[in-house]
């Protein structure tokens, strides 16, 4: 009875190392790990924003005492409206930007981004910021130079005309003269 035991585990341990020995592999089926799905495709095609007519942003005259400082913001609203710096004194209000929207008008929602500011006098004088209003659009929309304002819509039905106001920060001592040689880029992009 021992030695049949004996014999058994003998050929158990034999089989063993032959089946290692021998070097086979089962077969892998490549089907176990493939797979597949439909993806649908969708695309909208949208009338393009385009502005044309462009007219300037003129802050008007400002008159401050000889030698004296401004210190402060000085706006001017996209209705005429101004809100003066300190130490200045309105001569002419001036009269805000504005431009047209010759298509995509009525866009649910756009991105205005504007180029960085424009600075005057070392310094002294920067246009930093434009706002956006009138006939054109729902609401005013207040953009930094530099960046992107928040999210904004046209008026839509019929309406085309956007105008512009915009905000100087003084500082310093500005010379006297006449400060029209800069100018901002304005991108507007349609968004979802």
């Amino acid at each position: 009875m021992d030695i049949k035991k004996l014999d058994m585990t003998k050929t158990l341990v034999a089989g063993s190392a032959l089946a290692v020995m021998s070097g086979f592999v089962p077969p892998v089926s490549n089907t176990v790990f493939a797979g597949t799905a439909t993806m649908g495709v969708s695309l909208e095609v949208v009338t393009a924003v385009s502005l044309t007519g462009t007219t300037p942003l003129d802050f008007g005259r400002l008159a401050i005492a000889a030698g004296g400082t401004i210190a402060g913001n000085h706006t001017l609203s996209p209705l005429g409206a101004t809100t003066t710096a300190t130490s200045a004194t309105v001569i002419n209000a001036g009269t805000p930007g504005s431009f047209d929207i010759t298509a995509g008008d009525a866009a649910a929602s756009v991105e205005i981004t504007l180029s960085a500011a424009v600075s005057y006098n070392a310094g002294d004088i920067v246009v930093n910021q434009l706002t956006f209003g009138g006939p054109g659009m729902a609401t005013n929309v207040v953009v930094a130079a530099g960046a992107t304002g928040a999210a904004a819509n046209f008026a839509g039905g019929g309406a085309s005309d956007v105008q512009v106001g915009g905000r100087i920060a003084f500082s310093g001592t500005p010379n006297i003269g006449t400060y029209n040689t800069g100018s901002f880029t304005i991108n507007i992009s349609d968004v979802p």
